[in-house]
């Protein structure tokens, strides 16, 4: 074989390496492309019927040095999704969801000197909307401040897809208190039971998401992950909403038949 032969079959098995690469990466393009657009159709479906139904909200969030906040409504839902070229294409990049829990109450808080700064800084890490108002003595000392405090929270969520791995990123803000939480999964795994897990688990139904997210083979790689062992942290702020249950039947229908069908009964 010469010297030509032989850089002609060289490059021919690097040209089949890089098709196999390419596919491979399309593959998971493909695969995250279509977990993200379930992620976006079931929640803006699921947006629609909370916007009718005005589900009260079943989170506690608890405010430091004030208590738990309840008695709150899910309203303005909303969701969205952003594109992302990979390859030769456009796939679905991100997924956005927002909701707001909130009600008429605003709660009037009264900080002395050493406790108004610190209480300050809670609300805009929280970002909590607020206004306030700092009162003096005869000296021009400030002795006090009046913080007035909006019972209206942004609960938030964030899908993000890794197109070259084919993982799924997720991050939700405000889910049952005020913090932010990472999961981890792959895009083949999140499939139409994840995705209703999740929408349970982000408006505060009784849900299984956190074992989800446990059995992916990401999490079981790495046990310490935030993600493999979710802080039990819904559970303890979970507060039953008033209304009564749906009848077994409507369980069986999932998430979103359960609202439909409420919505056709209280229309009726």
């Amino acid at each position: 074989m010469g010297l030509l032969d032989d850089l002609k079959k060289q490059a021919d098995a690097l040209k089949a390496q890089d098709v196999d690469r390419t596919e491979s990466l399309r593959s998971n393009a493909v695969a995250v492309d279509h977990a993200l657009r379930r992620a976006f159709l079931y929640m803006n479906d699921l947006g629609k019927q909370l916007n009718l139904v005005k589900m009260p909200c079943p989170f506690a969030y608890k405010l430091p040095t004030v208590g738990d906040i309840t008695g709150l409504t899910f309203k303005d839902f909303f969701a969205d999704f952003r594109s992302k070229h990979f390859i030769d294409k456009d796939y679905y990049g991100e997924v956005h969801l927002a909701t707001r829990a909130a009600s008429d109450q605003v709660l009037t808080i009264k900080k002395g000197p050493d406790d108004m700064e610190k209480f300050r800084n809670i609300l805009w890490q929280f970002n909590i909307e607020h206004k306030s108002e700092q009162f003096r003595d005869q000296r021009k000392v400030i002795t006090h401040e009046i913080f007035e405090v909006r019972c209206d929270f942004r609960v938030q969520a964030k899908f993000e897809g890794d197109h070259e791995t084919g993982k799924l990123k997720i991050m939700a803000k405000n889910v049952g208190d005020f913090t932010i939480d990472v999961f981890q999964m792959t895009a083949f795994e999140f499939n139409d039971k994840a995705v209703e897990e999740f929408a349970k688990y982000f408006i505060g139904r009784p849900n299984e998401w956190a074992e989800v997210v446990k059995r992916s083979v990401l999490n079981q790689k790495a046990p310490v992950a935030a993600a493999a062992k979710p802080r039990p942290k819904v559970e303890p702020s979970y507060v039953p909403p008033k209304a009564a249950p749906a009848p077994a039947v409507e369980e069986k229908r999932g998430l979103l038949g359960s609202l439909r069908s409420f919505i056709k009964k209280d229309g009726s």
